[in-house]
């Protein structure tokens, strides 16, 4: 009791101490709730991964998580709060060494389809998976005849329709673990139709055998296709971590692609996990945020790997700004995952970072925006303040109140389900639905105007570091009770115009 006493009047003068110092900032106004034992998802294997999808298409958002030699779980939602272990049921009930986990129709029947990587660990062989949604609840391992099996130290993969022909291509990054002498080079699979991919990673030019760890996709030049962005890991383990920096690949439109790394001023040479893509200051291009890990490996001489998170600034000119001390954000903790995020549903990005991995306990941040270009750490204020092991994170309305909820994974501790509390600002989710285009509309730019100003968010197919956020686009509105216009630009480049939207609603929205 007396320990409880403590932490609680810790907690008070915390919040006092920066109402104090930030008195136009309202906490108050969201906090979560963990809701993990009660909706039954509170598995605690050695998780790193986790993706929220309605796979079923009965809009409710479904939970699937990736554990490292334990059984992957697909968690149905039931609608009323609760889920259901079904992963032996739908056939996705692997238990290699689950690790990225990324949503995507690749077929285009409607259903969303589901790879699996599966890094080889210490000596073990699994194979990467592709899980093809039969459409009845079940799922087939087409990885071997679609030829993606690619067996490596596998960890993140991501969909995109690089090339705008309307079918979902994928990267796929490997790492370089050279105690067990495996490595090879990341991979570009383009989709030729039919379940059949081909490797095009040499003819595309994105075949550095560098130390691959996050992967995602962006158009950040504004040109109507989507760039790469690679974060490597510069270990230790390596004879030389400063030859492996993350990179910046510009598509070309011609299906190969150019690194401009050094030209956009992104030179990230540190223990990178993940990048992730937002328009935080909502100005109309996407800023990159980068998580490193500070770790020190257990050996004589001890050898580590050190480096603060990094916020890039986007200058709209082709070339970034290292904003990451003005903004506030230079944690040095061992991060891993991260989501730019409108938790508080107040119309501009937060960002929550994931903490820990499998060799520490450390506390997760959750970045308040504060609109004037810096952020504050809310995490312990909104109950959100995950202490462990943390791996991976995923945002995603499953109870669809029109606020975010939160999935947190982590290495052999219980996971949690944090449920937002909500507020009373407004909001609107969008669900892209392709005809032409890829069918779950990967890859489209949403852009939303209201009295307020305009937002922007891409339809992600995966980034951060193993996980995936929901695919339903979710901006938040503040004040704003309707949307003047919504523009939705296609992978094709087609333009789709909407006015005069309500807001708090779901929409889904067919591309014409």
């Amino acid at each position: 009791m007396n320990k409880l006493k403590i932490a609680l009047r810790g907690s008070i003068f915390f919040g006092f101490f920066i109402l104090c110092m930030y008195p136009s900032v309202t906490f108050s106004q969201v906090t979560f709730t963990d809701v993990a034992e009660s909706a039954n998802v509170n598995n605690n294997s050695p998780g790193l991964g986790a993706a929220w999808a309605d796979y079923d298409n009965d809009g409710y958002l479904d939970l699937y998580v990736s554990n490292y030699g334990d059984t992957n779980i697909l968690y149905k939602n039931n609608g009323d709060g609760t889920f259901t272990d079904i992963s032996e049921d739908a056939g996705v009930d692997d238990d290699g060494n689950g690790a990225g986990i990324a949503w995507g129709d690749c077929d285009n029947d409607g259903y969303l389809d589901l790879y699996l990587v599966n890094d080889v660990g210490a000596g073990y062989g699994a194979e990467n998976l592709l899980y093809k949604n039969n459409g009845d609840g079940t799922f087939t391992d087409i990885a071997g005849t679609a030829g993606v099996t690619s067996v490596g130290y596998g960890l993140c993969a991501s969909w995109i329709d690089y090339d705008g022909d309307g079918l979902l291509d994928f990267y796929l990054t490997n790492n370089v673990h050279t105690i067990f002498c495996y490595g090879q080079s990341n991979k570009l699979y383009r989709n030729r139709g039919g379940n059949l991919f081909e490797d095009v990673t040499e003819s595309a030019g994105v075949n550095e055998p560098g130390n691959g760890m996050g992967v995602s996709w962006c158009d950040y030049d504004n040109d109507g296709d989507q760039d790469l962005m690679v974060i490597n890991f510069a270990s230790p383990y390596l004879d030389s971590p400063e030859d492996n920096p993350s990179v910046l690949y510009r598509n070309n439109g011609d299906g190969t692609f150019t690194d401009v790394s050094s030209i956009a001023g992104i030179n990230h040479l540190d223990g990178g996990h993940s990048g992730i893509w937002g328009d935080y200051d909502n100005d109309g291009d996407m800023d990159l945020f980068i998580t490193n890990n500070s770790t020190t490996i257990s050996q004589s001489p001890p050898i580590s790997t050190s480096g603060k998170n990094v916020l890039y600034r986007n200058n709209n000119d082709g070339t970034f700004s290292d904003v990451t001390d003005a903004a506030g954000l230079n944690d040095t903790a061992t991060s891993i995952e991260a989501t730019w995020i409108d938790y508080d549903n107040d119309g501009d990005l937060d960002l929550h970072v994931v903490n820990g991995g499998i060799q520490r306990d450390e506390a997760s941040n959750l970045y308040q925006n504060n609109g004037d270009g810096t952020f504050i750490d809310v995490a312990a204020i909104a109950g959100i303040q995950n202490t462990g092991k943390g791996e991976g994170a995923t945002w995603g309305d499953y109870d669809n109140d029109g606020d975010m909820d939160l999935y947190a994974v982590n290495y052999k501790e219980t996971n949690r389900l944090y449920r937002n509390n909500g507020n009373d600002n407004h909001w609107i989710i969008i669900k892209t639905v392709g005809t032409t285009d890829n069918k779950a509309g990967i890859g489209a730019r949403v852009e939303i105007t209201t009295d307020s100003g305009s937002q922007i968010r891409e339809v992600d197919g995966g980034s951060g570091f193993c996980s995936q956020d929901s695919l339903w686009v979710h901006f938040g509105l503040g004040s704003n009770a309707s949307i003047t216009t919504l523009n939705i630009t296609w992978p094709n480049g087609k333009i789709q115009t909407l006015t005069d939207l309500e807001s708090d609603q779901t929409i889904e929205i067919t591309e014409e």
